[in-house]
């Protein structure tokens, strides 16, 4: 046991515990004495840190790994400003985090009076450094400049303080992660909290993310040399697992407690019609569908074995772990009639989004059912034909689907050699026994019980092994929330974001009772079915895939294969930092601006 469990009953603590309110004194000011009285109110003080209010996941929209069917998101749209919520929240948030931490910190005198233990208080002092490690990282990253508190203000110096410089944001930040990993246990028997291994690697992620390298690779190495932390024997158990020597820092959710992250948070969109959903309004991207490269290691529109109409065939086996396998209209078991419905079954049932399928194989009493899961038998199905796998299993059918108790690791160990990789090459410092115990372990892991050997990268240059990372990045952090940040730190973002959100044709066949007669209904429709029948559903043809692992799927609109969805818009002179919020400027005129804003 070494990781962090983010307890949602510590949550529960504070949700039937109303009358408790850590925010009476101003938060910019130390405790008046009415907290901090025992060990147990400083123990609860701590714990209210672990919530996702204080340790930020980013929204499952923000990245193209995901396609959502009702809206983009601010962040890809272009319209974020100053007074949008979600950037006052992160940095009101932030904020009263960090005086949380410092007034802890700053009653650790107090503690000793009250004859807590000097082992409990470097414990607890690690917490507090971890978070504010944690804070200021996240501060530098989407702000910049940011307003540096070490000690704690009084309400007068926070009306009045301007921010300073990014470099001394992040200075704090490593050095508050270096006092909480001097401080923080390797591991815990009971409760996980924080430990040595969480604040090193984050820090590394901290760093990575603000382009500093030689950090990065230093905290990484760190971490692996922890011996503490291994990649989980199977990719898709990974993310359907009660527990993983891979987690590093983790929410667990909790059925009792009605508390769940991630896409157990938001059952009915990631689940299909059949199974009581909504058809997977949050789908994967075609983007990211392309990105998978062949078992050859090469990406598609290079390898030899990639098959345009046949998209799952002899592709790197995480994208059948991530994404729902369907067969397609050229499927081999389909055009040599040996076709198994058992196959594919997915939640219960069949899942083929073939728009002339009218009814699919139910598994329970092997009953055909109307195919509500395909354009041919319901208008909202299959907006882009796809569907998430990874984090779901059978417990997101309970619960009323309300929710399940999957876990959603925030950092594990696999983003860890990553981030060395990463480092490395970036450093221009990567040799193959770099590469073998970081990307090649990584892809060893993905190829695991099926039968064939992984594609081993071998070394290249610094520009070859920046895609092939940049490429496994991608596909091994699909859906984990990570994406809208590597895409901000590449400055990919300008691309990626001026690029348009894909769905299939807008057709469906009209009713559910058209029986399969293509008389019955629209050319569209009709299209629709010659773009399945043809192989180009949903991916037609080879995209060109670029140096960073981005498919251009412009031709495929040409075609019609596919339609826009909705359009993104990002104004790289301005949308790489978030705007200050106008209510903290309002009250403190010395808060400047960032560029544009």
């Amino acid at each position: 046991m070494k990781k962090i469990l983010l307890i949602t009953c510590i949550i529960g603590v504070f949700a039937f515990s109303s009358c408790v309110d850590l925010d009476l004194n101003p938060l910019s000011e130390g405790s008046s004495g009415s907290w901090y009285s025992s060990q147990q109110e400083i123990e609860m003080s701590l714990n209210d840190f672990y919530r996702t209010a204080f340790f930020t996941i980013d929204d499952m929209t923000w990245g193209d790994d995901v396609a959502a069917r009702n809206t983009t998101s601010v962040v890809q749209n272009g319209t974020m400003t100053a007074e949008t919520g979600m950037v006052g929240t992160r940095w009101e948030n932030y904020y009263k985090g960090i005086a949380r931490a410092l007034r802890l910190l700053n009653n650790m005198d107090n503690a000793r009076s009250l004859g807590v233990s000097e082992a409990d208080i470097t414990q607890y002092e690690g917490e507090a450094y971890f978070y504010l490690g944690y804070a200021y990282g996240m501060l530098a990253f989407h702000w910049g400049d940011a307003i540096l508190d070490k000690v704690g203000m009084t309400l007068d110096e926070a009306y009045s303080i301007a921010r300073s410089p990014k470099a001394d944001v992040l200075a704090f930040s490593y050095e508050c992660f270096d006092k909480a990993a001097e401080r923080l246990p390797l591991s815990y028997g009971g409760v996980q909290r924080a430990t040595k291994g969480a604040a090193l690697a984050f820090k590394a992620r901290i760093a990575l993310r603000n382009g500093d390298f030689e950090t990065a690779a230093t905290a990484s190495k760190a971490v692996m040399d922890l011996g503490i932390y291994k990649l989980h024997d199977n990719y898709r158990d990974l993310f359907t697992a009660s527990w993983s020597d891979e987690w590093i820092f983790f929410y667990r959710g909790d059925v009792t407690l009605r508390q769940y992250y991630w896409a157990a948070a938001d059952v009915h969109n990631c689940i299909t019609r059949l199974a009581g959903g909504w058809g997977g309004q949050k789908a994967p991207s075609y983007e990211l569908v392309c990105a998978y490269p062949c078992i050859d290691g090469l990406p598609i529109d290079e390898s030899p074995l990639y098959n345009p109409k046949d998209f799952f065939e002899n592709r790197d086996p995480r994208l059948a772990m991530t994404i729902v396998p369907f067969a397609t209209a050229h499927n081999q078991s389909v055009l040599d009639g040996t076709y198994d419905p058992e196959d594919y079954l997915w939640l219960g049932h069949e899942y083929s989004p073939d728009p002339t399928r009218t009814t699919v194989l139910r598994a329970s009493d092997g009953v055909q059912v109307s195919n509500t899961d395909s354009k041919a038998r319901a208008e909202h199905a299959a907006y882009n034909g796809l569907l998430f796998k990874k984090y779901i299993d059978e417990s997101f059918l309970e619960n009323g689907r309300n929710g399940a108790p999957t876990t959603y690791p925030l950092l594990r160990y696999g983003d860890v050699l990553l981030m060395y990789a990463e480092a490395m090459i970036e450093l221009d410092r990567c040799t193959q026994e770099i590469l073998d115990e970081t990307l090649n372990k990584i892809r060893e892991r993905a190829y695991a019980g099926t039968g064939l050997e992984y594609p081993r990268i071998v070394m290249g240059s610094q520009s070859e092994l920046r895609t092939i990372l940049r490429t496994e990045r991608f596909i091994e952090l699909a859906w984990e929330g990570h994406r809208y940040a590597d895409l901000i730190r590449w400055r990919l973002a300008e691309k990626v974001y001026n690029t348009p959100v894909y769905f299939l044709l807008r057709a469906w066949s009209g009713s559910a009772t058209w029986g399969g007669n293509e008389a019955n209904v629209s050319a569209e429709y009709r299209k629709l079915i010659q773009n399945w029948e043809d192989g180009n559903y949903p991916i037609g043809g080879i995209p060109e895939i670029d140096e960073n692992g981005i498919a251009d799927l412009d031709y495929m609109v040409e075609a019609g294969y596919i339609v826009v969805a909705s359009e993104r818009t990002f104004d790289p002179g301005r949308d790489y930092l978030w705007p200050v919020p106008a209510a903290d400027r309002m009250i403190n005129d010395n808060l400047d601006q960032n560029p544009n804003w």
